[in-house]
């Protein structure tokens, strides 16, 4: 068991949005289907939106809050999250839709632990914003993609 703070935390999602923000524009590049591309790119810049909240959230936290100990267990990189997911230039929107939610099941795993593991109501509201934010995202997502297939 790992000891983080909850900018460690914080950080680790940020870096992990920026890393997605990123393989969404890589994908997109190799796509050839219309539909598929949009739906790339609004991923990435869902994602890249979602890393400049939470460097803004970091901003706007004390550093206090910030500075805050506790144990932290996960500590996936992004291949481990997308593991079971095939990723190559002909991907379909359900491919691609399965991708994204499972992406957004991680954070939204992630946060919910963090809210259930934090003795301290300060870090514990720290985490359940982020988990209400990231349950949004996941919503808007959805939204989002269906429309783009029903297109």
């Amino acid at each position: 068991m790992h000891y983080k703070t909850v900018k460690d935390v914080v950080d680790h999602s940020r870096q992990l949005h920026h890393q997605i923000s990123e393989l969404y524009q890589k994908i997109g590049q190799e796509q050839t289907q219309e539909r598929v591309k949009m739906l790339l790119d609004y991923l990435q810049r869902h994602e890249a939106h979602l890393e400049e909240s939470l460097k803004q959230f970091e901003n706007d936290k004390s550093q206090k809050v910030l500075e805050t100990w506790f144990q932290y267990a996960p500590d996936q990189d992004l291949s481990e999250v997308l593991s079971g997911i095939e990723i190559n230039d002909h991907m379909s929107t359900d491919d691609v839709i399965v991708m994204a939610l499972k992406l957004d099941d991680y954070f939204i795993e992630l946060y919910g632990n963090m809210v259930e593991n934090s003795s301290s109501s300060a870090v514990k509201s720290v985490f359940q914003n982020l988990l209400d934010m990231e349950q949004q995202e996941k919503i808007r997502t959805a939204r989002t993609a269906l429309n783009i297939t029903d297109m």
